[in-house]
């Protein structure tokens, strides 16, 4: 079948222009150093590149709500640590005024101490963190603690709720990093025994200091426990921040595998096109030149 002179030189020109589009995209490679610069490119690939954004830009929310929890514990850890020291206080106070060498005059000014520490241990309590309560269960933007006087002893209310202060570590998984202020603090009996210890030395009741230094005890044994109870959470954290680095180093490089370009591969690519379009400019100009007198001759 003859082929005519207009198809045989359009059937160039194609060529041409497909050599020139192919060189076109090897460039913008080169130049961005991404294979994936439009969708046609490798809608595959691109789908893949799309889902494992995707999952990075989930791990990076992870990774603010650790950061997040791990200032949330640390304080908790900190204001716990100094009301065990009041508490600690407190009981040596109950120690010494227990003594039958102490009188009226020494135990009023000591209950005047006491009074002081309860107020510091009220105060701790109402620690904020970024403009909001650490033990005020989802009532974030209110003091949960509040002083008052119950049957004449000096004490605290609560008025946050029930409700723990949770973030997301991962997906459906969460960590409690504010548990709620009753749970860590008024359960503790911390304001009640510093309350009663006042009481008792204001009115110089021995048996009422000496029954407060069990009490105080029993204080520091419930803090030390949510202090182990915070250190525990903040070491999960540690541990889930370093599974989420691996996992973020992981689809990084699967991203890269299929984002960016191979130098090499795309200057031998680029190489061979360009000897391609040269050869098939050299060959249109060439059959230009031809005439039925070339035939002829």
């Amino acid at each position: 079948m003859r082929v005519s002179t207009r198809s045989f030189y359009t059937g160039i020109q194609e060529r041409i222009l497909q050599l020139s589009e192919d060189l076109k995209k090897i460039n913008e490679k080169i130049s961005s150093g991404k294979n994936l610069s439009r969708p046609s490119d490798d809608p595959l690939s691109l789908i893949g590149a799309i889902d494992l954004r995707g999952s990075l830009s989930q791990i990076a929310q992870f990774r603010r709500n650790i950061e997040r929890g791990e200032s949330w514990l640390n304080l908790s850890e900190s204001v716990l640590s100094k009301i065990l020291q009041l508490v600690e206080r407190a009981q040596e106070i109950a120690i010494q005024m227990a003594s039958d060498t102490q009188n009226s005059q020494t135990r009023a000014v000591s209950a005047n101490e006491v009074g002081h520490l309860l107020d510091q241990a009220i105060s701790l309590g109402n620690s904020r963190l970024g403009g909001v309560y650490l033990f005020s269960g989802y009532r974030i933007y209110s003091p949960p603690f509040e002083k008052t006087s119950i049957g004449g002893v000096e004490t605290a209310q609560y008025n946050g709720d029930d409700n723990d202060f949770k973030i997301m570590i991962g997906r459906e998984e969460t960590l409690t990093v504010g548990k709620n202020g009753r749970d860590v603090l008024l359960n503790s009996g911390i304001f009640d025994s510093l309350g009663r210890l006042k009481l008792a030395l204001e009115t110089n009741n021995l048996d009422g200091i000496s029954e407060a230094i069990g009490q105080l005890k029993e204080v520091q044994d419930y803090l030390n426990k949510e202090i182990s109870d915070v250190g525990g959470r903040a070491i999960r954290l540690e541990g889930k921040k370093e599974i989420l680095d691996q996992l973020e180093s992981d689809l990084q490089e699967r991203l890269s595998n299929l984002e960016d370009a191979d130098y090499t591969k795309v200057i031998i690519e680029l190489r061979q096109k360009e000897i391609i379009y040269q050869a098939v400019l050299l060959s249109s100009t060439r059959i230009a030149d031809l005439t039925i007198l070339n035939y002829i001759r």
